[in-house]
């Protein structure tokens, strides 16, 4: 009997021990329930292909996905909220999505933690500078290395030679990252400013939010100087403009612009209409062009009796009236310029005398030939305002000129070219000069080439006029005259020469200085070169 029953002990033991894995296999710790960090759950094997607990099994903690987060009673609030809008099978709601939408975005701290390293690159640009000063070291190295004249390195220097590929590698790597350039791009403001001047000269760059910064840049004027200006970037993403000081601004003259209007013809329907036919566009310019600049130049010196050295005080003015209007229009144009120039000067106790006194009128009519060939009419009148006297050492002064006397009229034909606005050439084949002096009693008119019983001296010859402007910079100007006749009848090889030449150098708006030469050389007014040679410096208004 006691056989039979070890018999049967042995033959259920198996049946017992089977019973006992078939429940072990099924009491899994279930995955959806949190707990605590103190509590532990049994991580499986992932080699066991029935996913039961084995002795190989190991405990971890459980992670708790709001540890970032301090306040206990927002993490209860939380965990109430999941439990609440946790999602359910064949259930769709929008407010059921939006609360998981958020509620994954509070419990993913990394995506807080990129946020705040964004935010701390864009502001202190770390690894921009870190990448700078490995370059430069890089640079260093490798123009080290060239030098033949250095000192051989010791063994252990040797040994480190190997840090510049180092770090030139690590460089590389950083530099052409995709994620650090992606990083350095979304860096950038969404602002990409452009300013350009008159001149078309253009700077552009990007404006960093929190980065306050400087950009130079020079607004180019049309006349007079250019204006410096800072660009500086703020912080509270907003541009400042900074002039710089002890500079006048020119004022900026509107223009008419006119054009064709856009008329509604009907409407469609309650919310469309079909526009009218349009007629065709028609472009206007500016017929005329007029203006003026008045200038008043004062100098003055003063030498004591007492000076050792000698010397006389002085005292001059001269004032100056430029005047223009031009007319162009198809292919016609018509120039006309007016110049008024009287000055005084006193000397010792002499009194105030004349130093210069000009009157000319130039008007020219053009009318286009050949491109830059214009067939063109010229008129000149040269003459002075008031009496001109010379003063001999032992003497009373002696009238020498007055108004129309003498006066010089010049009128021509013939072609002019015109390459450009500061180009004049004027070839005349055929011109006449009139030389008046309307005051015989008074002057001696043959001192200009008139015979004794007339008053007026007619010549028949040939005319060239040359008129350019060149410009070395913005506001330095040099302007040249040229006029040369030659009389048919009487010693065509003597040519008549007037030449004017002036430096026009502005200080500022009002401030002008000009260095200016005449030259003149007429048989008929005698044969030596008259030359005459002014430097002033004084104010200037332009209209």
């Amino acid at each position: 009997m006691i056989r039979f029953f070890f018999v049967l002990l042995i033959v259920i033991q198996p049946i017992i021990l089977l019973s006992q894995k078939k429940n072990q296999k099924d009491s899994i710790l279930p995955d959806a329930i949190r707990f605590e960090k103190s509590v532990y759950k049994l991580k499986h094997n992932a080699a066991d292909s029935i996913k039961h607990f084995t002795y190989d099994s190991v405990l971890n903690p459980v992670k708790d996905p709001l540890k970032h987060i301090e306040n206990i009673g927002f993490k209860f609030i939380l965990r109430e909220l999941a439990m609440d809008y946790a999602p359910k099978q064949h259930q769709s709601d929008s407010v059921r999505n939006a609360v998981n939408t958020l509620l994954q975005y509070v419990g993913n701290d990394s995506i807080r933690n990129m946020v705040f390293y964004l935010k701390d690159y864009i502001e202190k640009r770390k690894t921009e500078e870190a990448l700078r000063e490995v370059k430069k070291q890089i640079e260093l190295e490798r123009v080290l290395s060239y030098q033949p004249n250095l000192p051989v390195l010791e063994e252990a220097e040797v040994n480190d030679s190997w840090k510049t590929e180092a770090l030139d590698e690590l460089y590389n790597y950083v530099e052409h990252d995709p994620v650090h350039q992606w990083i350095r791009e979304i860096s950038r403001d969404s602002v990409f400013l452009g300013v350009r001047n008159f001149m078309n000269d253009s700077i552009k760059f990007w404006i960093n939010n929190g980065k306050q910064d400087y950009k130079r840049f020079w607004l180019k004027k049309n006349k007079r100087d250019s204006i410096g200006i800072w660009i500086q970037n703020t912080s509270d993403r907003s541009v400042r403009i900074l002039v710089d000081d002890d500079v006048y601004q020119q004022s900026v003259q509107r223009s008419k612009v006119r054009g064709t209007r856009v008329i509604l013809e009907r409407k469609e329907r309650a919310d469309q209409y079909k526009l009218a036919k349009l007629a065709k566009y028609k472009r206007y310019s500016q017929i005329w062009k007029v203006g003026a600049t008045a200038g008043l130049a004062f100098n003055q010196g003063h030498v004591s009796k007492s000076w050792s050295r000698g010397g006389e005080s002085s005292m001059a003015t001269t004032s100056t009236l430029d005047a223009f209007a031009n007319y162009k229009k198809g292919n016609h144009t018509w120039d006309n310029t007016l110049k008024v120039k009287y000055g005084l000067l006193k000397s010792g106790d002499n009194d105030f005398r004349k130093n210069e006194d000009r009157i000319e009128l130039n008007t020219k009519y053009g009318q286009k030939a050949v491109k830059n060939w214009y067939y063109s009419a010229q008129f000149n009148l040269k003459t002075q305002m008031v009496k001109g006297y010379s003063y001999p050492n032992n003497g009373p002064r002696v009238l020498k000129s007055n108004f129309f006397a003498p006066a010089y009229i010049i009128g021509s034909v013939g072609m002019d070219y015109k390459p450009d606005k500061n180009l004049s050439i004027l070839l005349s084949p055929l011109s006449a000069k009139y030389t008046i002096v309307r005051d015989t009693a008074n002057i001696n008119q043959t001192a200009y080439g008139i015979d004794k019983d007339k008053k007026v001296k007619k010549e028949v010859g040939s005319y060239v006029n040359l008129s350019h402007k060149l410009k070395f910079w913005e506001d330095l100007q040099l302007t040249n005259k040229l006029t040369l006749y030659s009389n048919y009848s009487e010693k065509p090889k003597n040519v008549d020469v007037d030449w004017e030449l002036s430096l026009i150098m502005p200080i500022n708006q009002y401030l002008l200085s000009k260095f200016s030469t005449h030259l003149i050389s007429d048989d008929d007014t005698g044969s030596k070169v008259q030359f005459k040679e002014n430097f002033s410096i004084g104010v200037s208004y332009r209209f």
